[in-house]
C-alpha cells in the first residue's frame, strides 16, 4: 500500500552569465549413522566372544538390552521427527475434508474506499503543498537578488570586492536552498512510510476483531498483479471489511 506525494521541487542556478562577468555437506541424519556403527561394535563384540569360548548367558542378556535400547532410541527420533510435520499433516486433512476457511479481501479497493486511507492521503497532499511552498519562495527571492546582482555587475554599479562577496553570498543561498528541499522530499517520503505503517496496523488489527466472529483460518490481501492469480469470487469479503472498517473510524472520529 504506498502513496506519492506527487510534489517536486525546482532547482535555482545562478545564471551562467554572472559567472563569467566576475571570474572570466554434511549427511541429512548424523545421529542414527552413529547409532548405526554402535551396533555393529557390539554385533562385532558379539561375534568375537562366540568364537573364542562358549555363550555366556549374563554378556547375551547384557548384549539384547544393549539392543533394545537402541531400537528405542530409534523409534524416539523417528517419532519426533515426525511430530514436527503434525501441523502440515494436520492443515492437509483439514484441506481433503474441505474444513480449511479462507477469505480475500482487495486491497485496491481499501485504499480508494477505506475513510482512514482518504485522510491520510489529503493529510499527506496537504503537507507536501506547504513544504513546496516554501521551496519555492525562498527560490524565488534567490532568483530576485540574482538578477538584481547581475544587473549591478552589468552596470559597474559594485566594486569587484564587493561583487566577490555577493556572489559568495549568492551561492551559499542557493546550497541552502538544496539542502532544504532534500529535507523536506525525505521528510515527506518519511511521512509516506508512517502513514503506510500506520494503515497496516489499522486494517490488520481490524481483521483480528473480524475473525474473531467468522473464525477464517486465512484472510488474504488480493491486488491485481500480486501473487494471487486466481481468486473465487465467493470467498471476497472485501465490501463487508471497508463497510465495517469505516464504521469504527467513524465511530472513532466522527464525520470529519
Amino acid at each position: 500500500m504506498h502513496y506519492g506525494s506527487g510534489c517536486s521541487y525546482p532547482k535555482p542556478d545562478i545564471p551562467k552569465k554572472m559567472t563569467e562577468d566576475l571570474n572570466n555437506s554434511n549427511e541429512k541424519n548424523p545421529a542414527t549413522k552413529q547409532d548405526v556403527k554402535s551396533y555393529e561394535k557390539i554385533a562385532a563384540a558379539n561375534d568375537t566372544t562366540m568364537t573364542k569360548s562358549k555363550i555366556n548367558p549374563i554378556l547375551l542378556a547384557l548384549n539384547l538390552i544393549t539392543l533394545v535400547g537402541i531400537i528405542i532410541l530409534f523409534i524416539l527420533y523417528f517419532t519426533g521427527k515426525g511430530s514436527k510435520n503434525n501441523a502440515i499433516s494436520g492443515a492437509i486433512e483439514k484441506a481433503n475434508k474441505g474444513a480449511i476457511s479462507v477469505a480475500f479481501v482487495n486491497n485496491d479497493s481499501i485504499l480508494s474506499n477505506y475513510e482512514l486511507v482518504k485522510k491520510m492521503r489529503a493529510d499527506l497532499q496537504a503537507k507536501g503543498k506547504r513544504l513546496e511552498g516554501e521551496v519555492a519562495a525562498k527560490q524565488q527571492a534567490f532568483e530576485k537578488d540574482a538578477a538584481y546582482f547581475q544587473e549591478q555587475v552589468k552596470k559597474k554599479a559594485i566594486s569587484d570586492q564587493s561583487a566577490q562577496e555577493i556572489y559568495g553570498q549568492l551561492q551559499q543561498n542557493q546550497q541552502k536552498i538544496y539542502e532544504l528541499r532534500d529535507k523536506y522530499a525525505a521528510e515527506l517520503q518519511q511521512s509516506e512510510m508512517d502513514m503506510n505503517v500506520a494503515l497496516i496496523d489499522s486494517v490488520m488489527n481490524f481483521l483480528k476483531r473480524y475473525n474473531d466472529k467468522y473464525k477464517f483460518d486465512y484472510i488474504l490481501g488480493f491486488t491485481k498483479g500480486g501473487n494471487i492469480l486466481y481468486a473465487n469470487d465467493t470467498l471476497d469479503v472485501t465490501k463487508d471489511v471497508i463497510k465495517e472498517l469505516n464504521a469504527a473510524y467513524l465511530k472513532k472520529h466522527g464525520e470529519n
